[in-house]
């Protein structure tokens, strides 16, 4: 899995990771640096972007250490999928569809929750991301 920064006018404003090329995620045109191996907080929205002689750096613009607009979507991101991740687990949904012992609406549920996790690993891929976002639906 790689993980990339979309620069904006000298600014990070979308953070995706993703196995593929981020060309095939994304249309061409935009400038995604890969970022795969810092630390979380070295990256965040809203972070000034510097291109110097081919090698980017990231600041926060001190003294914050982390955008608020990268904190409320992290805090927002947790909050949605955590409850439904929880309840998913604890069920053992998931050991029954690999059982065989699941019934047809538990297969469906399992179904639907995939695509709600998939659904919700694509919301930066949104236009007017990260200011408007429209999150999926809990199956």
């Amino acid at each position: 899995m790689k993980k990339y920064a979309r620069v904006v006018e000298g600014k990070v404003d979308n953070i995706f990771e993703t196995v593929n090329p981020i060309t095939e995620e994304f249309p061409a045109g935009q400038l995604w640096v890969d970022i795969t191996g810092t630390v979380n907080s070295q990256v965040d929205y809203g972070y000034n972007a510097v291109n110097t002689d081919g090698v980017w750096s990231f600041n926060s613009g001190f003294p914050w250490p982390q955008s608020v607009l990268g904190e409320q979507m992290r805090n927002e991101k947790v909050r949605r999928l955590d409850n439904v991740m929880a309840s998913v687990a604890s069920s053992g949904l998931q050991f029954k569809v690999d059982l065989g012992v699941a019934t047809a609406a538990e297969q469906a549920y399992l179904t639907a929750f995939k695509e709600y996790c998939v659904a919700f690993g694509q919301v930066n891929k949104q236009p007017g991301f990260p200011v408007t976002i429209a999150w999926p639906q809990l199956p």
